[in-house]
């Protein structure tokens, strides 16, 4: 322990001690008095042998107790202090992840309970002149305080940070500390107005670690969470289910799910099918644990792959229904412990498309089962009313389309239809979403060189072969999905605006041998497939936390209230209500507005396997350098005089308290 002001407690010291023991030296004048008992001479003997000067000071507690007294006030006023686990550098940045994962139980309450608590000491101990930012992430970043010195104000904007069962996506929270980091790395370190410490507080299940970077102060990861070596947590959860209806018999669906298991036990579930709530089947199955972690020479853990099993169900639905698949073990984490899908009623596509003539493409759409497919030429479609292109979903016959097919043209602006398309040779007029013709220094013809074949539009989908002449390139925003890129660049993608979705090729198939080979028509069946059903064609009508869904309302329909988790409002306009970010999975009940399936219910489903990994990892790889966990931090001073003015005041107490017990005869 050390003091920051040991003179002025030496000089003060100096002057009230000697005051004090001076007082028990002073004589009192007394009045002489005859009284008539003998009984009070030996208390008034002892009075006047305390109070005679330049006697020795006999026993006393109340002097003991008023020395003790002074003491606790002048450490005080000395201000002692400790080398306390806090936070070095002028500024301090705690960024605290509340994703899906930070609400597992395996650190009591929850991890993100154990996060805002550890967050809490962090601003308590800090003393850095500079203040201290609150940053919260999950699939976006929000700023709860910027830098401050007001640690109650601090305490208050932690207090709101709430649990969501979004992913974690740590690179925007990184974003908006940029500036403060090149400050940093400018002032040199720790120096005066550059030091800045980054604290993340996560359990590490992080989507984007390798888009992570910072230029500037110091990073630290504070793992939150057991020990995945020592002590593994179990939990079983539902990572996919789709559900699809046959295309021969369309009352027939077929129900698919898989489960895996991140814990290191053999688990015995049982899976249970609902429909619209009632119990259809109940299905009991094993799934495998998940394979021991691994040690690297250099330290790294290596996370196997969890154990899986899956499970399917048949069904003959003629009408729309809510499907829901849940299983009874119990585990750490309950948001993905059960999921559900809208299943649209059966029906054939109803297919627009945009063309000034293209044989090769009419017949494979005619060929995927469509119900109507329309051709129009681009001057007949921009005589049409874009908002009446949109299909009603839940009618099993209306007027609209499904999907829009634009074979190398792009509507203007405001002829954008809001409706799911598909683009060819053409980009559409959104922001930040554009297309570069082919320079004469690029190669003429072009492979790809690269595609999502995970992703459900190009899934089965074959394009070693696929020659690309003058295919031009994308510039693509940067909330766009690249799908496939060619040696000058993205040649496919995918962006979504208003929650109508754009798949765009810049390339156009008359000038590729694509149309001649069979992975062509397998490309053109997953685009009809996935965007007919607004993107999810290939498992029912889900949600995923994070998602904004748009809702189709009637015309009269102006507020539109969903009932769910918790409750989520939208303002309906020109026949579209825009719900906010999902926050929590579950299923969100309409209140409001047309109450027609699917849109009167709408199922958000944690199916996220980094999610449902409680593994905590064991580093962040941020740019080319992995951030270890950590468990300590560097040393800074913490202040203890409030304890000493608590200490004075009990002594105060005790001392008044004997006083009177003695003046009491």
């Amino acid at each position: 322990m050390t003091f920051l002001s040991p003179l002025a407690a030496v000089v003060a010291g100096a002057i009230v001690v000697p005051l004090l023991v001076m007082l028990y030296f002073l004589k009192l004048r007394r009045r002489q008095m005859i009284v008539s008992s003998t009984l009070l001479w030996k208390r008034a003997i002892q009075d006047m042998q305390v109070n005679a000067p330049f006697q020795k000071l006999r026993k006393n507690l109340l002097l003991l107790l008023q020395l003790l007294l002074l003491l606790a006030l002048l450490l005080a006023l000395a201000r002692p202090m400790f080398s306390a686990a806090a936070r070095s550098g002028e500024r301090l940045v705690v960024i605290i992840d509340h994703s899906a994962s930070m609400n597992a139980t395996d650190a009591k309450p929850t991890r993100l309970d154990v996060a805002k608590a550890s967050a809490l000491t962090m601003i308590d101990e800090f003393e850095g002149q500079g203040g201290v930012m609150l940053v919260a992430f999950a699939h976006q970043a929000r700023v709860m305080q910027p830098f401050t010195t007001d640690k109650a104000l601090l305490r208050q904007r932690l207090s709101d940070i709430e649990a969501t069962d979004q992913s974690s996506r740590l690179e925007p929270a990184l974003r908006f500390i940029e500036r403060y980091a090149a400050e940093a790395a400018a002032g040199g370190g720790d120096t005066a107005g550059g030091g800045l410490n980054v604290e993340v507080l996560s359990d590490g299940r992080i989507h984007d670690t390798g888009k992570l970077a910072l230029t500037g102060g110091k990073l630290t990861f504070r793992r939150i969470g057991t020990d995945p070596q020592n002590n593994p947590t179990d939990n079983i959860a539902i990572v996919s289910l789709a559900a699809r209806r046959d295309f021969a018999k369309p009352q027939r669906v077929q129900v698919f799910a898989r489960l895996a298991n991140f814990g290191p036990n053999v688990v015995d579930t049982n899976v249970t099918l609902a429909v619209d709530g009632v119990v259809r089947k109940v299905t009991a199955i094993t799934v495998p644990p998940a394979p021991p972690l691994a040690t690297q020479p250099d330290g790294a853990v290596v996370y196997p792959p969890p154990g899986e099993q899956s499970v399917q169900f048949e069904l003959t639905l003629t009408a729309a229904a809510l499907i829901g698949v849940s299983h009874d073990f119990g585990d750490a984490l309950s948001a993905d412990n059960a999921a559900a899908i809208n299943i649209a009623p059966p029906r054939k596509l109803r297919v627009l498309l945009v063309s000034e003539g293209n044989a090769f493409l009419q017949r494979v759409i005619e060929s995927v089962g469509v119900e109507t497919l329309v051709t129009l030429n681009a001057k007949r479609y921009e005589n049409l009313d874009p908002k009446s292109l949109r299909r009603d979903l839940s009618a099993i016959r209306s007027e609209g389309y499904d999907v829009i097919v634009f074979d190398g043209y792009a509507p203007p602006a405001e002829a954008l239809p809001p409706v799911n398309s598909l683009y060819l040779g053409q980009a559409p007029p959104i922001a930040g979403l554009e297309r570069r013709p082919t320079l004469e220094s690029d190669p003429k013809t072009q492979v790809f060189l690269s595609w999502q074949r995970d992703d459900p539009l190009l899934r089965y989908v074959a394009l070693d072969d696929v020659l690309l002449v003058e295919p031009g390139r994308l510039v693509v925003p940067e909330d766009g999905r690249v799908l496939a890129t060619a040696q000058t660049g993205p040649v496919m993608a995918e962006v979504v605006r208003d929650g109508v979705r754009h798949v765009t090729a810049s390339f156009n198939v008359l000038k590729t041998n694509w149309p001649m080979q069979v992975s062509f028509a397998v490309f053109i069946s997953n685009a009809l497939d996935v965007l007919s059903l607004q993107g999810q064609g290939d498992a029912g009508v889900a949600y995923a936390p994070g998602d904004v869904a748009v809702i189709p309302v009637a015309a009269d329909v102006q507020d539109l209230t969903y009932q769910g988790p918790v409750e989520m409002v939208a303002t309906a306009q020109d026949g579209l209500a825009v719900l906010p970010m999902f926050q929590r999975a579950g299923l969100y009940l309409q209140q409001g507005g047309s109450g027609s399936p699917p849109w009167n219910r709408l199922p958000v489903n944690l199916t996220d396997t980094l999610e449902s990994d409680l593994r905590p990892a064991s580093q962040l790889a941020v740019g080319s350098v992995p951030v270890a966990a950590a468990g300590s931090a560097t040393l800074v001073r913490q202040e203890v005089w409030r304890w000493f003015i608590w200490a004075a005041l009990a002594l105060l107490m005790i001392e008044w308290v004997i006083y009177t017990r003695r003046m009491y005869l």
